[in-house]
């Protein structure tokens, strides 16, 4: 099978478990939090931009809390930009939404990081920024298998970072979702961010930080999707720092996956924070960088992931979490969008 119809079996399976109230535990305890404060501060108006695919959950939910300006005799989120990928899916998106800020049938990644191949979708989303908040659920791996470890996905949340950092956005969040499976591993990108990790582990404090967990090496083996959840937010980091933002992972979740006739794996799911440390006018200082990236390094380290299946055991907590998702579902089901 070809890589790119590997993506795409891949990703009509993962559309079946958006319902899933695994996936709702973090809308609800860990977004919602997020939408609410920048709710706040921009006085109900929140930017958004979303990989939200064919049933859109996240925009309806955020709108039913009242968290997403919309405007029910225009049918319209003027604040919200969604990408779709897919032709059929884009259009069941775009009539089941009505009007959005905009709308782009299209691939994020190739959009950002081969803007002369599709130059129109490329300077829209280049006028849109900036955003609040960023959801980027790219329901596969960061550095797939065939990718070079400084694959295109990574390439294009540098773009994101460097969009957002010319549009001046002073602070701002990302939602970032991948899985990790070690049997499907970029074997080459793994050495390079656990060489980076262990270099970090140099300095006393992030050492420090980082215990009680095995060494990197052993990590890897051991408990992988512990790993890329580390690995990829120190990249975060890293990159964000160069671009004039330290970065502050905020809370992190993970579950497992085991489908059947595929590998097991692992979803993680980030949620980071940005806080700009210069303008876009004012040339790098780099012992800001280096301050910024070094005190990131040793919260990441610090940090802990919430383990959503634990969270899951008591059933008032799963009765709480289908009763708060209901109305979307229920939307949905009116829409003929679900059965």
């Amino acid at each position: 099978m070809t890589p790119f119809r590997e993506i795409e079996r891949r990703r009509k399976k993962a559309k079946s478990t958006y319902t899933d109230i695994k996936k709702h535990y973090v809308r609800l305890n860990g977004w919602l939090p997020v939408f609410q404060r920048y709710s706040r501060l921009r006085g109900g108006t929140v930017r958004y931009l979303t990989l939200c695919a064919k049933y859109a959950i996240d925009v309806r939910y955020f709108r039913h809390k009242g968290l997403l300006p919309y405007d029910p005799e225009q049918k319209s989120y003027p604040t919200v930009t969604f990408i779709e990928k897919d032709a059929q899916d884009y259009a069941i998106i775009a009539e089941g939404l009505g009007t959005t800020g905009l709308g782009i049938k299209g691939d994020l990644e190739e959009i950002l990081v081969k803007p002369e191949e599709d130059p129109e979708n490329a300077e829209k989303l280049r006028e849109s920024f900036p955003y609040d908040i960023i959801n980027l659920d790219f329901t596969g791996e960061v550095v797939r298998s065939y990718d070079p470890p400084y694959s295109q996905t990574i390439r294009a949340i540098e773009r994101i970072i460097d969009l957002q950092h010319a549009a001046d956005c002073p602070e701002w969040h990302v939602f970032l979702t991948f899985r990790a499976c070690a049997q499907t591993a970029n074997h080459e990108a793994d050495d390079e961010l656990r060489a980076i990790m262990e270099g970090n582990l140099q300095n006393a404090p992030a050492h420090a930080a980082y215990l009680p967990r095995p060494e990197p090496r052993e990590l890897v083996r051991e408990h992988y999707e512990e790993f890329l959840r580390i690995g990829v937010t120190k990249f975060l980091a890293s990159s964000s720092s160069q671009r004039g933002y330290a970065c502050n992972l905020e809370n992190s979740y993970i579950y497992p996956r085991n489908p059947e006739g595929d590998p097991a794996y692992h979803i993680v799911k980030l949620i980071v924070e940005f806080r700009a440390i210069r303008k876009a006018r004012n040339l790098p200082n780099p012992h800001q960088t280096r301050t910024a990236y070094e005190d990131a390094v040793q919260r990441i380290f610090a940090s802990k992931a919430v383990d959503v299946s634990s969270r899951l055991v008591d059933p008032r907590e799963r009765q709480i979490l289908r009763a708060d998702l209901r109305p979307v579902l229920v939307e949905l089901e009116q829409q003929h969008i679900i059965g």
